[in-house]
């Protein structure tokens, strides 16, 4: 590692073995890297993709010094930006794997806060993955489920934006009996008709990147702006979508089920 790092290899060495070849060879690793490591996998890229241009470029500069051909820099240079570019595709894609959920097959034999009544299925607790994961298998295998019935404090808002996508597939109703606060929230907002109970409550806040779960490249304010806008588009009023992010993740925003009704939120 140490004779790269110093530029001590030939050119044509460095540039097809310990620049293309193991960023490929990174590439392979990371289509059978486990979720849990995905985070340890980019940390490894970006430290080896550091390695990789520090030591290629002082390669080349000692290949023209010897040489005096300044095309093997300028190749040289051009293989770093195109080694650059794969490392970054290679980061986005182990980053968005993050989000992929879990087949059912591994959710086998776990007890999940997900069961149907009639044509109800009602969906209880933190909104993570698993969770998602038998949620979307109970909708596939229970085609008369017209409703779906959150009790929520919240959870992933990935996971909720997965949800709202089945439910708004088959135009399910969606109904809250007790709670339903932060991402259940835009869950809930995908129902066709959308009911709660007279004492329910629907809370609103901030989000907030939780450290260790979710990737730091997410931008929080844009993840804002996409929910505001998914509301505005589910009939919600201008003035609603307006303050529905105004209180800070610490706190939450429970509007009256006057407003709620009034603001489209709601239907009953």
């Amino acid at each position: 590692m140490s004779s790269h790092w110093r530029g001590a290899y030939p050119l044509v060495f460095t540039l097809l073995v310990t620049l293309i070849g193991l960023r490929v060879l990174l590439g392979i690793v990371q289509t059978v890297v486990p979720q849990e490591l995905i985070e340890f996998w980019v940390m490894l890229s970006v430290a080896v993709l550091l390695w990789q241009v520090v030591g290629t470029m002082k390669s080349a500069e000692r290949f023209v010094r010897d040489t005096g051909n300044v095309l093997g820099l300028c190749f040289a240079y051009f293989l770093l930006l195109v080694t650059a570019g794969l490392a970054f595709v290679q980061t986005a894609d182990a980053l968005s794997a993050k989000h992929e959920p879990p087949s059912y097959d591994v959710l086998m034999g776990r007890t999940l806060p997900v069961m149907t009544q009639g044509g109800v299925v009602r969906v209880d607790g933190n909104l993570d993955w698993e969770l998602y994961g038998a949620f979307a298998h109970t909708l596939a295998n229970n085609p008369d489920i017209q409703s779906v019935r959150l009790g929520s404090t919240g959870g992933y808002v990935f996971v909720a934006r997965a949800m709202a996508e089945k439910i708004m597939e088959r135009g399910l109703n969606t109904h809250v009996a007790t709670h339903c606060y932060s991402a259940c929230a835009v869950a809930f907002l995908a129902g066709e008709q959308r009911t709660m109970d007279r004492n329910a409550k629907l809370g609103f806040h901030q989000y907030k990147l939780e450290s260790g779960q979710q990737p730091v490249v997410i931008d929080i304010a844009e993840e804002l702006e996409k929910d505001r806008q998914f509301f505005s588009r589910r009939g919600l009023s201008d003035e609603f979508v307006q303050q529905v992010f105004t209180a800070a993740h610490s706190d939450l925003w429970v509007p009256d089920s006057d407003l709620l009704v009034r603001s489209g939120v709601i239907s009953r």
